[in-house]
């Protein structure tokens, strides 16, 4: 088993191209350059430049996907890093709010296809979303102001 490559061999990797790998796998090959076009052709101008680490094990704590995500993006100054395991996709950004990762890290781990991961993740982070719980307590206020101004009416009015 292969040790994965440490921040500074990711952060060397994605300074030439934007999909670094943790291991010399023979299938990186062929995934790198698939993965190249999948992050250029998904709809990621929102939130680009985007980087991609794909390593071959989950760490026994996931945090330790997200702190790597954070430092490789202050390393290279993208924007956007996810890395992505068999087991987890994880996401760190500059310009999408955490709920924006968060529903592109579910969508993207669903994909056991890593290209199609890129493109899920991509479609369910430029998606819009509305704040359910927000728009009913909002609701809900208008509703109470409006039934206390008619209470208020109507006993002035007597």
């Amino acid at each position: 088993m292969q040790t994965e490559a440490t921040l500074e061999e990711l952060a060397s990797q994605l300074a030439s191209s934007p999909v670094a790998f943790g291991t010399d796998n023979p299938l990186n090959a062929e995934l790198g350059p698939a993965l190249e076009a999948a992050l250029a052709d998904a709809n990621t101008d929102a939130f680009a430049p985007v980087g991609m680490i794909v390593l071959e094990q989950t760490p026994p704590v996931i945090a330790d996907l997200r702190d790597l995500a954070q430092d490789a993006a202050a390393e290279t100054g993208l924007d956007t890093v996810l890395v992505r395991t068999p087991q987890v996709a994880v996401g760190v950004s500059d310009s999408l709010t955490r709920a924006q990762v968060e529903r592109g890290e579910r969508t993207m781990v669903a994909e056991p296809d890593y290209v199609v991961g890129v493109h899920a993740f991509a479609d369910a982070a430029n998606t819009f979303s509305v704040n359910w719980p927000l728009t009913v307590a909002v609701a809900v206020l208008v509703l109470a102001a409006v039934a206390t101004a008619a209470a208020l009416s109507a006993r002035h009015g007597d």
